[in-house]
């Protein structure tokens, strides 16, 4: 559904005859000839008045249908899709048979927010014109629009208040003024007496607004003549390089209907030059929402000039060596759709512009591209609150975080209300709880300290129950450690680099301490059978250890190996020695200090399960079970007060 082509540019002054309804071969003849006049000549506000009160006159309800489409239809015309959803309906509850009726009312469903309704229609409509391949992306847009409605972004959006009226207000711009902006208005300070049929409000005119030193805007004013005319003007984008504005122009044509043509005029501290179209701006088609490069040697903008995929399509020129337009360039398949694609805007290395042909949430969304290799592409929704079911287009940035966008939503004061937003910066959270790994309980007092990448350095102290919490930067790597006096302490990591969206880290950042009062097992230590040759799958246990003994520098250690019973005294002893000494030797070969090692064998002599205990189990597997028990490799801390050699 598109029909924004009110919004300025592309609003002609007596446009083209659009058809009001779908015709079959040979069209009855017409109840509502006087409204169907007003419609074809683009006077859609009086239009709507004709078909309201043919409405109430029609005793047939397939009259009714016809006129409640008719009307739905003029509605669209100026983007007012709640009372056009009521007039769609009104028509396929009148039994109007034709698909584009149930068509429509999917369409402002949609437009209005009410997206499982709207996907109903869509339904219905795909029964009705099964060939329609627009149905699926349509279904798509809904399901999808109604995730981005449940989830939004942070970026907070609100109404500019003194920037608007209860007239149309949008496409804010950067003005002449450091402090100020230009937009587009049809307000009753716009230049001239007459009335745009169209909408049946004055013809749009470019205001300025600037912001003092509180940050309170003035009140608008109209940009004063030759930019300003007798015809629309407006959608502008100002090239502060030099001096120059590019703004849109529609009027009639001799000979022709109106048409809108991107003009230019230079500002030279005091006045405007008169205003020059710009040389790819023909007679024979629209130009306009012009949007201008950085260093001014770019300009993109909406036309729907041959070449085009559909409806309007985004174009780029540039400055050849003479300083002269090129020949407009189209941006592409990636960007441009068989729908409209309009109010583009330059932010660094990206475009942004709205479109109705991409998945979105209904009418005009906003969206961003990016330029690869010299094609543009990427496409990206900006999303909810930057984007609603309603019309949303003409996006500016202030800054990297915020701006203006426009939108014709509920809630404004006019038909269409410049909006502010910022993006907050995303919030980060690590929190978690320290305890003991073997009794679970909570350990008050910890120290947590936190080591960003960008130069952080915090503490705390663990609450009653054990827990912390901190709050972390953007685009950091962090190492977090906890410790506790008779604990070893332990270190994880967190990173927010890449990340744009806030996000609590929970879950795993507990940390749970092993208490040094006692041995400490390495489990998963396997040796050759009668062997001290430590096989491959326990040298993961060991690197566990090599991280450890990383992460408490001042500690030293003694290697603890036990057998079980089922050999001789001086013979378990002898291997429990050699398998401590080597454990010890690979931690040695893997760069640890041997001045913090030690090793000592214990044989036998210190069983967990007693021979007496295991005799009296009943099956072989859990005799096996209770001798794996007292073979076992562990670790004591032997002091932390070790001082590292310097390197």
């Amino acid at each position: 559904m598109m029909s924004r082509t009110k919004c300025l540019i592309f609003i002609l002054v007596a446009l083209f005859s659009l058809p009001v309804a779908a015709q079959n071969k040979k069209a009855p003849k017409s109840k509502t000839p006087k409204a169907d006049k007003a419609y074809n000549m683009a006077n859609y506000a009086k239009a709507i008045e004709l078909y309201k009160k043919s409405y109430a006159k029609h005793k047939s309800k397939n009259d009714k249908a016809a006129t409640a489409f008719k009307t739905g239809q003029s509605y669209t015309k100026l983007s007012n899709w709640k009372e056009a959803l009521n007039w769609y309906e009104k028509s396929v509850n009148d039994g109007n048979k034709d698909p584009n009726a149930t068509w429509m009312y999917a369409e402002c469903l949609r437009a209005n927010g009410r997206y499982d309704e709207a996907i109903a229609k869509y339904n219905a409509y795909k029964e009705m014109a099964p060939e329609d391949t627009r149905t699926a992306k349509a279904i798509e847009s809904c399901t999808t629009a109604q995730g981005w409605k449940d989830k939004p972004t942070r970026a907070v959006v609100e109404n500019a208040g003194v920037l608007n009226s209860k007239y149309y207000d949008f496409a804010p711009t950067r003005s002449n003024n450091d402090k100020g902006v230009f937009f587009t208005s049809s307000r009753m300070e716009a230049t001239g007496n007459s009335n745009d049929g169209w909408y049946g409000e004055k013809f749009f005119d470019l205001f300025t607004s600037s912001m003092d030193n509180n940050g309170k805007w003035s009140t608008p004013v109209a940009v004063p003549p030759p930019v300003n005319s007798a015809s629309s003007d407006g959608t502008a984008a100002w090239d502060a390089k030099s001096k120059t504005l590019y703004f849109s122009r529609c009027g009639k044509i001799k000979g022709k209907e109106g048409v809108c043509r991107l003009h230019m005029s230079v500002y030279d501290g005091s006045k405007w030059s008169e205003p020059v179209a710009l040389p790819f701006a023909s007679e024979d088609y629209n130009t306009g929402h012009p949007a201008v490069s950085e260093d001014g040697n770019t300009i993109f903008f909406s036309s729907d000039m041959p070449g085009t995929t559909g409806g309007k399509d985004l174009f780029m020129s540039t400055r050849d060596g003479a300083g002269n337009w090129t020949t407009p360039v189209n941006l592409g398949g990636a960007v441009n759709t068989s729908a409209d694609e309009m109010y583009p805007s330059v932010v660094g290395s990206k475009l942004y512009f709205s479109s109705a042909g991409h998945v979105g949430m209904g009418g005009l969304d906003i969206f961003s591209a990016t330029n690869e290799g010299g094609a543009w592409g990427n496409v990206a929704n900006v999303q909810s609150p930057m984007n609603s079911s309603a019309d949303d287009f003409g996006i500016m940035f202030l800054d990297v975080a915020s701006g203006f966008i426009s939108s014709n939503r509920e809630g404004g004061q006019g038909a269409d209300d410049i909006y502010t937003f910022r993006i907050p910066p995303p919030v980060f959270n690590v929190s978690g709880r320290v305890y003991d790994t073997d009794t679970k309980a909570s350990i008050a007092d910890a120290t947590v300290e936190l080591f960003g990448s960008d130069g952080t350095s915090l503490s705390v102290r663990t609450s009653s129950d054990g827990m912390y919490r901190y709050q972390l930067n953007p685009e950091t790597k962090y190492k977090i450690s906890a410790s506790y006096t008779g604990y070893l302490t332990k270190f994880l990591e967190v990173s927010t680099v890449g990340l744009m969206d806030s996000k609590d880290f929970v879950g795993d950042f507990d940390f749970p301490l092993k208490s040094t009062a006692k041995p400490i097992e390495l489990v998963d230590i396997f040796y050759d059978l009668d062997k001290a040759t430590l096989r491959p799958e326990s040298k993961n246990e060991l690197d566990k250890l090599i991280t450890i003994l990383g992460e408490n520098p001042t500690i030293t250690i003694r290697i603890e190996a036990h057998t079980d019973s089922r050999a001789t005294d001086e013979y378990n002893m002898d291997l429990s020695k050699r398998r401590a000494k080597s454990v010890v030797d690979y931690l040695v070969d893997k760069g640890i200090d041997k001045d913090r090692l030690s090793s000592e064998g214990f044989g036998e002599s210190k069983l967990r399960v007693s021979d007496a205990d295991i005799e009296k189990m009943g099956t072989e597997e859990e005799k096996e079970a209770a001798h794996q028990k007292n073979r076992r490799t562990e670790f004591s801390v032997l002091s932390t007060d070790f001082v590292p050699k310097k390197k």
